[in-house]
C-alpha cells in the first residue's frame, strides 16, 4: 500500500480523465480557424456571454451559466489548426487543446478538455 506522499507523487504523474467534442462543417480549415481564433464568436451560439478584452493583459472576460470566467489563448498556428487555450471559470483551470483538420470539402474542429484539479466524477 502506498504513502500519502507515494500516492500524491503516483497522482501527478497519472493521466487525467479527458472530455472531447467535435464539430465536423462544410467549411474549409482557414474560415474555420478565422471564425474559432475571434474569441468574440464565441458568443455566437454558445454560452458564453458578453465577452470583453481584458486591459491589462491577453485575458478574455465573459459571463456564462455557472459565473464569470476568462480565456486566455496559449498557442495559436494556423498552418497546423492549433488554436489553444486556459479556461478559468467556478474555481477551476481547464486546458484546452483545439484542432481545426480537414475533412474531405470541409473541416473536424475538436476540442480536448484536460480534466482540472478539483472536479470530481459527478
Amino acid at each position: 500500500m502506498a504513502t500519502a506522499s507515494q500516492q500524491k507523487e503516483t497522482d501527478n504523474i497519472t493521466p487525467r480523465k479527458v472530455i472531447v467534442k467535435t464539430m465536423t462543417v462544410n467549411r474549409n480549415t482557414n474560415t474555420v480557424f478565422e471564425f474559432f481564433k475571434n474569441i468574440k464568436n464565441m458568443e455566437s451560439g454558445g454560452i458564453l456571454k458578453d465577452i470583453t478584452k481584458a486591459e491589462e493583459d491577453d485575458w478574455w472576460k465573459f459571463n456564462t451559466p455557472a459565473g464569470e470566467a476568462k480565456l486566455k489563448l496559449s498557442r495559436v498556428e494556423q498552418e497546423l489548426g492549433v488554436i489553444d487555450h486556459v479556461f478559468v471559470g467556478n474555481g477551476l483551470v481547464w486546458q484546452v487543446y483545439v484542432r481545426i483538420v480537414p475533412n474531405q470539402h470541409g473541416s473536424t474542429t475538436s476540442w480536448t478538455f484536460i480534466r482540472p484539479d478539483g472536479l470530481n466524477d459527478k
